[in-house]
């Protein structure tokens, strides 16, 4: 692991406001040709509510500027497929599968649902491997959902993810936007994680106009990877994920965040 190891934990209070997977594959140009009858069939009992989009990239952290448009990698027409609540989405293109979801609640769940529709992926289109593996967090700090309206930013994250608010002797209410990026490899071949982080506004819906700080973490491997060894991957994004918001947080958030230990 690149960051110190840590914990497993569940929060009670939950910061993450979205979690991604991408996994890109050359191109299938039948799925661009043919409307995905088999593949909806598969999963129309999970995922019934259906919609067609422009797909982008998910690398999202290219853009240079906190509230910048993203830089666009690559774009076309895509297949969305939901779940009753609109909480789950899985999303299919000609060259990407992907799963999201703003209800994260266990990497278990999500890795069981993410596994079922790569094995329903493979059943129809039997793409040959991989060819980019991403598993994104966002998480986003409130205080007041904390009971910590009162307390600084340097009370809360650590000197390397403050940026300007390391120092005491700036107003931190005189700031309404920060942003901090970094990009690091991890131990394992060919991976790398972006993070983005700094004040903002949440963009959800009922969210209130209090700035947040966000922690916005991009693990990837740009890669030729085996269909069946992505997962190795994934649960090694997934733990550097945890040790990576722990290393970025104080034990004052840590504690008010309310965690619970899990077994690995």
């Amino acid at each position: 692991m690149k960051f110190p190891e840590s914990p497993r934990v569940r929060y009670t209070y939950n910061p993450l406001v979205e979690v991604i997977c991408q996994l890109r594959f050359p191109k299938i140009l039948r799925i661009e040709k043919e409307a995905p009858v088999d593949f909806q069939e598969a999963v129309r009992l999970e995922y019934p509510v259906f919609n067609t989009s422009q797909s982008i990239d998910l690398s999202l952290l290219s853009s240079p500027q906190p509230n910048s448009p993203p830089v666009i990698l690559g774009q076309s027409f895509a297949y969305e497929f939901a779940d009753k609540t609109g909480e789950w989405k899985l999303t299919l293109g000609s060259d990407f599968i992907a799963l999201s979801t703003p209800k994260y609640e266990s990497w278990e769940d999500f890795r069981k649902r993410l596994l079922s529709a790569v094995e329903v992926l493979t059943k129809c289109y039997n793409p040959s491997h991989f060819t980019r593996i991403g598993l994104r967090y966002e998480n986003l700090i409130i205080r007041s959902e904390l009971g910590l309206e009162n307390r600084p930013w340097r009370e809360l994250f650590n000197p390397p993810v403050l940026g300007v608010f390391v120092t005491e002797n700036l107003s931190q209410e005189d700031f309404t936007e920060t942003f901090l990026y970094f990009r690091c490899r991890l131990d394992y071949e060919d991976a790398t994680v972006n993070v983005r982080c700094g004040l903002g506004i949440k963009n959800t819906p009922n969210a209130t106009n209090e700035p947040g700080y966000f922690i916005d973490a991009d693990f990837n491997a740009e890669k030729t990877t085996e269909i069946k060894d992505a997962t190795t991957y994934l649960d090694q994004f997934n733990r550097e994920a945890g040790n990576l918001f722990q290393w970025c947080i104080t034990p004052t958030l840590h504690q008010s965040l309310q965690p619970k230990s899990i077994e690995r």
